[in-house]
């Protein structure tokens, strides 16, 4: 009889997850697994990826503890894509066979495989949407003439100030130091290389 392990989330405190263990113990049985450990996180969200009983469980994993794991269903396990995907991964990588009871998938099967294909492909998609509509506010904003990246400290105050301090003979080191800015802008403000911010 091989060794397994249920895994069980509950999204609010109110919530409880005695039936999902339950339902996985009696699932185990059935596989003819005996249940040496159950991991539950209660009040924690599928998308927040450091739960301290999911942590547990992985770490469980890595030193051989059990060679299946239980989970009532894929959003138990993590709501984000990415973050499921590396769960799994990182499970399979200890030898650990996945069962998710809802959607009736093993990851040790050709139809577990392909799920994990899916999965894959659909995070590369998501991902690469996300980056389609970063560059495309990007595009937006410029040729709305909006300035991209964090505003310039660069003022007329300041411009005063490195000018002074270099017909002075300050260095541009020590200039940079005392007005607390890049020796690159130093340079810029001397050569006039910058515009003023408003």
């Amino acid at each position: 009889m091989s060794k397994s392990a249920i895994y069980a989330r509950c999204s609010t405190a109110e919530q409880f997850p005695e039936n999902q263990i339950m339902a996985l113990r009696e699932l185990a049985q059935r596989n003819g697994n005996s249940v040496i450990a159950e991991y539950v996180d209660s009040g924690q969200s599928g998308i927040k990826r450091e739960r301290e009983q999911l942590n547990a469980m992985i770490n469980d994993a890595k030193r051989g503890k059990f060679q299946t794991l239980y989970v009532a269903g894929i959003d138990r396990l993590s709501r984000s894509v990415k973050d499921l995907i590396e769960v799994v991964e990182t499970l399979n990588s200890f030898n650990v066979q996945i069962v998710f009871q809802r959607e009736g998938v093993d990851t040790r099967t050709a139809m577990g495989q392909f799920f994990l294909t899916v999965m894959g492909s659909l995070y590369q998609m998501e991902r690469s949407v996300m980056i389609e509509r970063i560059n495309a506010g990007i595009a937006r904003a410029k040729s709305q003439g909006k300035k991209m990246g964090r505003p310039s400290k660069i003022n007329s105050s300041l411009v005063s100030s490195v000018k002074l301090l270099r017909e002075k003979g300050v260095s541009i080191r020590d200039i940079a130091r005392t007005c607390s800015i890049g020796v690159g802008t130093t340079y810029s403000i001397l050569r006039e290389e910058f515009s003023l911010a408003n």
